[in-house]
């Protein structure tokens, strides 16, 4: 069954499964801590791969006093992964590994299906690309640039962030005006808009787009093997035209291999360093990508900047502290 799923879908439905597991024991960790009481199982670090803000302060601390913070460490770590990845193989976090990435393609398979997907016109489609652009230099100067260290040392320690994660899982779970918006641009707008989400409005896909530019590998194309048929172009998920270039040299391309996959002629589309330079297979991507998350992972518990040093009972006064400022009552939630 396996050899008949591509080796990048292969690589996504791992990193989903992992995404739910961590999910799953994060959410009996938060659940235990919400109502009062010492957890039975222990936080997975990995969950602060959605708490890319803190690994962003963190790196900030890190490169202020040489050192790195104890609360969520791993956000930094999987931070500078993710970042490390885009060098390597383009943005091929968003298309082999990201979660968000995955449920947008599945919802632009449904908007297919249902006739429900459109394409913007360029006078449209380009100002909307600059949006996520937007919001990732609002962040990066407000982080990088204008915040002091003493001052992320502070937001790091502080119960805000400390509870970041907790606050994340609740704002999924007790569906609020805020949580439903996100959602639905989350997977409503794949629906209607080719790649919506990813191309118009995620920060992280923005900052790997830029990084991007960078890496060594590109796709190619062999113009005298080329037939001019245009399905790479058609294929591709980002809207690229793939069948004008020569090289492909775009901050959307995310190094999926669709178009390479789509390409009657085989000698005409490859993923290399060079026009005449080795390709690079979706299985030799989906394998790069897999050993750049376990080698973090085991360096992070290696070097003992993994798992947070806040323990579950400071844990517990934070959380009584976030409920009373939701709630006005120390377990004044809704989780029973």
């Amino acid at each position: 069954m396996f050899s008949r799923i591509s080796p990048r879908r292969l690589s996504q439905l791992f990193f989903l499964s992992l995404t739910l597991f961590i999910g799953w024991r994060f959410s009996l960790w938060a659940l235990a801590l919400i109502r009062g009481t010492v957890p039975d199982v222990t936080r997975p670090p990995s969950v602060e791969a959605f708490l890319p803000l803190s690994g962003l302060m963190n790196l900030k601390y890190t490169l202020g006093t040489g050192t790195i913070h104890g609360a969520h460490p791993a956000a930094l770590l999987l931070l500078v992964a993710v970042c490390a990845s885009a060098l390597i193989v383009k943005k091929g976090f968003c298309s082999f590994v990201c979660p968000v990435g995955f449920a947008g393609e599945m919802a632009d398979r449904l908007g297919r299906r249902l006739k429900l997907e459109r394409s913007l016109p360029t006078m449209i489609d380009m100002p909307l690309r600059s949006i996520k652009y937007l919001i990732l230099g609002f962040f990066l100067w407000n982080i990088l640039l204008k915040m002091p260290v003493p001052a992320v040392g502070s937001f790091l320690s502080g119960s805000y962030n400390l509870t970041s994660d907790i606050r994340m899982f609740l704002f999924f779970l007790e569906p609020s005006t805020g949580s439903l918006v996100t959602a639905g641009l989350l997977f409503g707008l794949p629906m209607l808009i080719k790649n919506g989400w990813c191309r118009y409005l995620c920060p992280y896909g923005a900052l790997l787009g830029l990084i991007s530019f960078l890496s060594p590998l590109k796709v190619h194309r062999n113009q005298q093997a080329c037939i001019d048929c245009g399905k790479c172009a058609r294929a591709c998920p980002s809207s690229i035209a793939v069948d004008k270039k020569n090289v492909i040299v775009s901050d959307e391309c995310t190094g999926c291999l669709t178009c390479v996959d789509a390409c009657p002629e085989k000698e005409a589309l490859r993923l290399s360093t060079s026009p005449e330079g080795g390709f690079w297979s979706p299985k030799a991507v989906a394998v790069i990508m897999v050993l750049i998350f376990l080698l973090t992972a085991g360096a992070g518990r290696l070097s003992g900047n993994w798992k947070s040093t806040v323990s579950d009972r400071r844990m517990m006064m934070e959380v009584m502290k976030m409920n009373m400022e939701r709630t006005g009552v120390p377990n004044g939630n809704r989780i029973k």
